[in-house]
């Protein structure tokens, strides 16, 4: 069984029995910062870890949470996440750079506990679906730069593990989350012989619920 496969029973396995349970029902909307990079695209070459840098981008979506009782919940989202890394040249190596950028559709099914009245928290962990929108590589140097589709290069699907946690003041909610890519991004035959490129992504987020 593959991968896709695994993570998308896991997934309906969770939220089938939390529908036919729910004692609740409510939903909202999210957005907010993300801060993505590729740990492995380096390809182990000494001292590029040094000069990767994050990609600072956008998180917005929406969410459903299914109340099942004794503060657990059951909430699946759908949020557009931007992804990726850059880089840049050492000092006294000349003006390059180097961008990946990555959009997903990220499909997370979480399972939340909450705790407390009137100021609220909550924690959360659950697999995640990510489903890749476009993918472009952008190089540069001495001014010049030029940007190219990858997409193709790229495999379509993404499987991923979230947690985090957050504060609910009535219907507004602030977040951290951590979202810890579990596939490999590059499509089949692109590099085989190199390390398996995996996201890693952080987000803060700000929401209301309905």
């Amino acid at each position: 069984m593959s991968v896709r496969a695994i993570v998308v029973t896991v997934c309906l396995v969770t939220l089938l029995p939390g529908v036919a349970a729910a004692q609740s029902i409510g939903g909202g909307v999210k957005g907010g910062v993300s801060l993505a990079d590729v740990p492995d695209i380096a390809g182990g070459l000494e001292g590029a870890s040094d000069i990767l840098e994050r990609r600072i981008g956008y998180a917005v979506g929406g969410f459903v949470a299914i109340g099942l009782g004794y503060g657990f919940s059951i909430q699946p989202e759908a949020l557009y996440t931007q992804k990726g890394v850059g880089a840049s040249a050492p000092e006294g190596t000349g003006s390059s750079e180097f961008k990946f950028k990555a959009d997903y559709v990220d499909v997370p099914i979480l399972g939340r506990f909450t705790f407390g009245k009137g100021l609220r928290a909550y924690v959360f962990a659950g697999p995640s679906l990510n489903f890749l929108i476009s993918a472009k590589a952008k190089s540069g140097f001495g001014g010049t730069a030029s940007e190219t589709d990858v997409s193709e290069d790229m495999e379509s699907f993404e499987a991923a593990l979230v947690l985090g946690g957050g504060i609910e003041i009535g219907p507004l909610l602030v977040e951290a989350r951590w979202s810890e890519g579990l596939t490999n991004i590059l499509a089949d035959g692109v590099s085989p012989a190199g390390p398996e490129l995996k996201t890693r992504t952080l987000l803060v987020l700000g929401g209301l619920r309905f």
